[in-house]
């Protein structure tokens, strides 16, 4: 889980969302220190192989047998707040769910 936190929180620092049929470009407000921090903020944000409509294929066996794709999700949920261009603060929902690596990193 660390992992794929890793990656999305060094990701940009910006988003494209659609607002009022327009894309504006939106700063994210929350950038971590660590997951500690990001755990302490969201402490029910992560699940393993979660329930739900998180279906995905079976990993294929030369991923399987590579260590590519252990077969095992994980989900990270939780509330992003972002800058609009005025300051106001938008806060939306995000979802990273991805597969690990039989070593345990995310595959993203």
């Amino acid at each position: 889980m660390e992992s794929l936190f890793n990656i999305w929180n060094r990701s940009s620092f910006s988003k494209s969302i659609r607002i009022d049929g327009e894309y504006k470009i939106l700063e994210k407000k929350n950038k971590y220190t660590s997951f500690d921090e990001f755990l302490a903020k969201h402490p029910d944000c992560c699940e393993i192989d979660p329930e739900g409509g998180y279906e995905t294929d079976p990993p294929n066996f030369i991923d399987r047998i590579t260590g590519y794709d252990s077969g095992t999700k994980i989900l990270i949920k939780f509330n992003q707040e972002l800058i609009e261009p005025n300051g106001n603060i938008l806060t939306r929902e995000v979802q990273l769910v991805d597969r690990l690596q039989n070593c345990g990193e995310s595959r993203w």
